[in-house]
Protein backbone atom coordinates (compact mmCIF):
# COMPACT_ATOMS: atom_id res chain seq x y z
CA UNK A 1 0.00 0.00 0.00
CA UNK A 2 3.00 2.34 0.73
CA UNK A 3 4.32 1.83 -2.52
CA UNK A 4 0.93 2.24 -4.32
CA UNK A 5 0.20 5.57 -2.77
CA UNK A 6 3.71 7.07 -2.99
CA UNK A 7 3.03 5.85 -7.10
CA UNK A 8 -0.76 7.56 -7.46
CA UNK A 9 0.31 10.93 -5.78
CA UNK A 10 3.91 11.63 -5.98
CA UNK A 11 4.21 14.28 -8.72
CA UNK A 12 6.75 16.39 -7.26
CA UNK A 13 10.22 14.00 -7.65
CA UNK A 14 13.05 15.42 -9.30
CA UNK A 15 12.17 13.20 -12.57
CA UNK A 16 8.14 14.47 -12.61
CA UNK A 17 7.04 15.41 -15.93
CA UNK A 18 6.23 19.16 -15.58
CA UNK A 19 2.36 18.56 -16.86
CA UNK A 20 2.17 16.18 -13.78
CA UNK A 21 3.64 18.90 -11.49
CA UNK A 22 1.15 21.54 -13.27
CA UNK A 23 -1.76 19.31 -12.47
CA UNK A 24 -1.46 19.42 -8.47
CA UNK A 25 -1.29 23.15 -8.86
CA UNK A 26 -4.39 23.44 -10.04
CA UNK A 27 -7.60 25.08 -8.06
CA UNK A 28 -10.60 22.93 -9.45
CA UNK A 29 -10.53 19.02 -8.35
CA UNK A 30 -11.59 17.86 -11.65
CA UNK A 31 -8.19 17.97 -12.94
CA UNK A 32 -6.84 16.38 -10.11
CA UNK A 33 -9.64 13.76 -9.70
CA UNK A 34 -8.66 12.28 -13.81
CA UNK A 35 -4.73 12.70 -12.71
CA UNK A 36 -5.24 10.37 -10.08
CA UNK A 37 -7.87 8.06 -11.43
CA UNK A 38 -5.25 7.97 -14.64
CA UNK A 39 -2.37 6.81 -12.26
CA UNK A 40 -4.63 4.34 -10.63
CA UNK A 41 -5.26 2.94 -13.70
CA UNK A 42 -1.82 2.76 -14.93
CA UNK A 43 -0.26 1.32 -12.46
CA UNK A 44 -3.56 -1.59 -12.26
CA UNK A 45 -1.85 -2.36 -15.56
CA UNK A 46 1.25 -2.41 -14.60
CA UNK A 47 0.69 -4.62 -11.59
CA UNK A 48 -1.04 -7.09 -14.60
CA UNK A 49 2.67 -6.83 -16.47
CA UNK A 50 4.44 -7.59 -13.26
CA UNK A 51 2.45 -10.71 -12.84
CA UNK A 52 3.18 -11.90 -16.40
CA UNK A 53 7.10 -10.74 -15.48
CA UNK A 54 7.43 -12.87 -12.98
CA UNK A 55 5.72 -15.71 -14.33
CA UNK A 56 7.66 -16.09 -17.12
CA UNK A 57 10.89 -15.49 -14.56
CA UNK A 58 9.38 -18.32 -12.22
CA UNK A 59 7.99 -20.90 -14.51
CA UNK A 60 11.15 -22.70 -15.77
CA UNK A 61 11.96 -23.38 -11.85
CA UNK A 62 8.83 -25.63 -12.49
CA UNK A 63 10.08 -29.10 -13.95
CA UNK A 64 7.98 -32.52 -15.18
CA UNK A 65 6.89 -34.45 -11.96
CA UNK A 66 7.47 -32.34 -9.81
CA UNK A 67 5.22 -31.60 -6.86
CA UNK A 68 4.83 -27.79 -5.63
CA UNK A 69 3.43 -26.83 -2.49
CA UNK A 70 1.37 -23.48 -1.94
CA UNK A 71 -0.35 -21.64 1.35
CA UNK A 72 -3.95 -20.50 0.33
CA UNK A 73 -4.90 -18.13 -2.38
CA UNK A 74 -2.19 -15.95 -4.69
CA UNK A 75 -3.37 -14.51 -8.07
CA UNK A 76 0.93 -14.47 -8.86
CA UNK A 77 1.54 -18.09 -7.83
CA UNK A 78 -1.85 -18.80 -10.22
CA UNK A 79 -0.18 -17.12 -13.03
CA UNK A 80 3.08 -18.72 -12.89
CA UNK A 81 1.52 -22.64 -12.32
CA UNK A 82 -0.52 -21.31 -15.58
CA UNK A 83 2.06 -20.03 -17.50
CA UNK A 84 3.63 -23.77 -16.47
CA UNK A 85 0.94 -25.46 -17.23
CA UNK A 86 0.54 -23.71 -20.67
CA UNK A 87 3.82 -24.52 -21.65
CA UNK A 88 2.84 -28.39 -20.93
CA UNK A 89 4.55 -28.93 -17.82
CA UNK A 90 3.48 -32.39 -15.99
CA UNK A 91 3.02 -31.54 -11.74
CA UNK A 92 1.14 -31.70 -9.13
CA UNK A 93 0.03 -29.36 -7.05
CA UNK A 94 -0.87 -28.87 -2.54
CA UNK A 95 -2.81 -26.28 -1.01
CA UNK A 96 -2.82 -25.36 2.14
CA UNK A 97 -6.87 -25.34 3.08
CA UNK A 98 -5.87 -22.35 5.11
CA UNK A 99 -9.07 -19.16 4.39
CA UNK A 100 -8.57 -19.18 0.47
CA UNK A 101 -6.73 -22.74 -0.44
CA UNK A 102 -10.01 -24.62 -1.44
CA UNK A 103 -10.63 -21.16 -4.11
CA UNK A 104 -7.16 -21.87 -4.97
CA UNK A 105 -7.60 -25.14 -5.71
CA UNK A 106 -10.91 -24.50 -7.78
CA UNK A 107 -9.22 -22.23 -10.03
CA UNK A 108 -6.57 -24.67 -10.49
CA UNK A 109 -8.43 -27.39 -11.49
CA UNK A 110 -10.29 -25.32 -13.67
CA UNK A 111 -6.86 -24.70 -15.52
CA UNK A 112 -6.55 -28.47 -16.12
CA UNK A 113 -4.09 -28.46 -13.52
CA UNK A 114 -3.94 -31.12 -10.77
CA UNK A 115 -3.78 -29.54 -7.41
CA UNK A 116 -5.03 -31.00 -4.25
CA UNK A 117 -6.07 -29.57 -0.56
CA UNK A 118 -4.25 -30.41 2.13
CA UNK A 119 -5.05 -29.55 5.97
CA UNK A 120 -2.87 -27.09 7.44
CA UNK A 121 -1.36 -29.68 9.83
CA UNK A 122 -0.36 -31.94 7.41
CA UNK A 123 2.38 -30.05 6.33
CA UNK A 124 4.61 -32.42 8.41
CA UNK A 125 3.40 -35.60 6.76
CA UNK A 126 3.10 -34.28 3.38
CA UNK A 127 6.96 -32.77 2.88
CA UNK A 128 8.71 -35.17 2.08
CA UNK A 129 7.04 -35.39 -1.00
CA UNK A 130 7.07 -32.20 -2.07
CA UNK A 131 10.15 -31.07 -4.53
CA UNK A 132 9.36 -27.33 -3.00
CA UNK A 133 7.38 -24.32 -1.62
CA UNK A 134 6.10 -21.48 -3.84
CA UNK A 135 4.23 -18.92 -2.04
CA UNK A 136 2.68 -15.16 -2.60
CA UNK A 137 3.47 -12.09 -0.41
CA UNK A 138 1.04 -10.16 1.62
CA UNK A 139 4.37 -7.89 1.83
CA UNK A 140 8.11 -8.40 1.85
CA UNK A 141 9.94 -6.20 4.58
CA UNK A 142 13.69 -4.73 4.39
CA UNK A 143 15.64 -7.22 5.53
CA UNK A 144 14.28 -9.26 2.65
CA UNK A 145 11.38 -11.46 5.11
CA UNK A 146 8.32 -12.16 4.38
CA UNK A 147 4.84 -11.33 5.32
CA UNK A 148 1.88 -13.72 3.94
CA UNK A 149 -1.15 -15.20 5.31
CA UNK A 150 -1.21 -17.00 8.24
CA UNK A 151 0.44 -20.84 8.11
CA UNK A 152 3.53 -19.43 5.85
CA UNK A 153 5.98 -19.46 8.30
CA UNK A 154 5.48 -22.93 9.69
CA UNK A 155 5.78 -24.17 5.85
CA UNK A 156 9.02 -21.97 5.85
CA UNK A 157 10.58 -24.06 9.07
CA UNK A 158 9.34 -27.07 8.12
CA UNK A 159 10.83 -27.12 4.28
CA UNK A 160 14.26 -25.64 5.95
CA UNK A 161 13.82 -28.75 7.98
CA UNK A 162 13.86 -31.38 4.96
CA UNK A 163 16.13 -29.30 2.72
CA UNK A 164 13.19 -28.03 0.49
CA UNK A 165 13.51 -24.97 -1.76
CA UNK A 166 11.00 -22.29 -0.56
CA UNK A 167 10.48 -19.89 -3.28
CA UNK A 168 8.12 -16.41 -2.99
CA UNK A 169 6.91 -14.87 -5.71
CA UNK A 170 5.73 -11.23 -5.25
CA UNK A 171 5.39 -7.59 -7.42
CA UNK A 172 7.82 -4.95 -5.61
CA UNK A 173 4.90 -2.64 -4.98
CA UNK A 174 4.29 -5.15 -1.82
CA UNK A 175 8.13 -3.91 -0.87
CA UNK A 176 7.48 -2.33 2.83
CA UNK A 177 10.05 -0.37 4.52
CA UNK A 178 9.54 -2.07 7.83
CA UNK A 179 12.04 -4.26 9.29
CA UNK A 180 11.05 -6.83 12.17
CA UNK A 181 12.83 -9.26 13.82
CA UNK A 182 9.98 -10.71 15.10
CA UNK A 183 6.05 -11.77 15.02
CA UNK A 184 5.93 -9.34 17.41
CA UNK A 185 7.07 -6.15 15.66
CA UNK A 186 4.80 -6.40 12.90
CA UNK A 187 2.64 -3.51 13.26
CA UNK A 188 -1.02 -4.16 14.33
CA UNK A 189 -2.58 -2.85 11.37
CA UNK A 190 -0.54 -5.38 9.21
CA UNK A 191 -1.26 -8.31 11.65
CA UNK A 192 -5.34 -7.85 11.99
CA UNK A 193 -7.78 -7.28 9.80
CA UNK A 194 -9.97 -5.79 12.92
CA UNK A 195 -7.90 -3.34 15.02
CA UNK A 196 -10.50 -4.04 18.01
CA UNK A 197 -9.82 -8.07 17.63
CA UNK A 198 -5.77 -8.39 18.16
CA UNK A 199 -6.81 -12.34 19.02
CA UNK A 200 -6.67 -13.78 15.81
CA UNK A 201 -3.82 -12.30 13.37
CA UNK A 202 -4.31 -11.94 9.85
CA UNK A 203 -0.95 -13.09 8.83
CA UNK A 204 2.92 -13.96 9.76
CA UNK A 205 6.08 -13.21 9.82
CA UNK A 206 9.32 -15.38 7.74
CA UNK A 207 12.61 -14.54 8.94
CA UNK A 208 14.68 -14.18 5.61
CA UNK A 209 16.60 -16.97 6.55
CA UNK A 210 13.98 -19.56 5.22
CA UNK A 211 13.65 -18.23 2.07
CA UNK A 212 15.79 -19.32 -1.06
CA UNK A 213 14.40 -17.28 -3.88
CA UNK A 214 11.72 -14.28 -4.44
CA UNK A 215 10.70 -13.94 -8.24
CA UNK A 216 9.76 -10.36 -8.63
CA UNK A 217 9.20 -8.07 -11.61
CA UNK A 218 12.77 -6.41 -10.90
CA UNK A 219 14.10 -10.32 -11.17
CA UNK A 220 14.92 -13.47 -9.54
CA UNK A 221 16.31 -11.66 -6.23
CA UNK A 222 17.84 -12.95 -2.81
CA UNK A 223 16.33 -11.60 0.95
CA UNK A 224 19.51 -9.77 0.68
CA UNK A 225 19.05 -7.49 -2.06
CA UNK A 226 15.41 -6.63 -1.19
CA UNK A 227 17.03 -3.55 0.93
CA UNK A 228 19.00 -2.38 -1.97
CA UNK A 229 15.84 -2.49 -4.44
CA UNK A 230 13.93 -0.61 -2.09
CA UNK A 231 16.30 2.57 -1.91
CA UNK A 232 16.00 2.51 -5.73
CA UNK A 233 12.09 2.31 -5.53
CA UNK A 234 12.02 5.40 -3.22
CA UNK A 235 14.53 7.05 -4.55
Amino acid sequence: IDLFVRFITLSRGQNAPSSEIDILECKGFDPVRKFLVDRGNLFMKRLKDSRRKIAQLAYPFISDGVTVLTVNMSRVVLEILMKAHEKAKKFKVLVTESEEGPLMVKKLNDQGIQATLILDASIGFVMERVSFVLVGAVGVVENGGLINKLGTYPVAVMARSLNKPFYVAVESFKFYRNYPLSQLDLPNDAKYENAEDTKHPEVDFTPPKYINKLFTDLGVLTPSAVSDELIKLYI
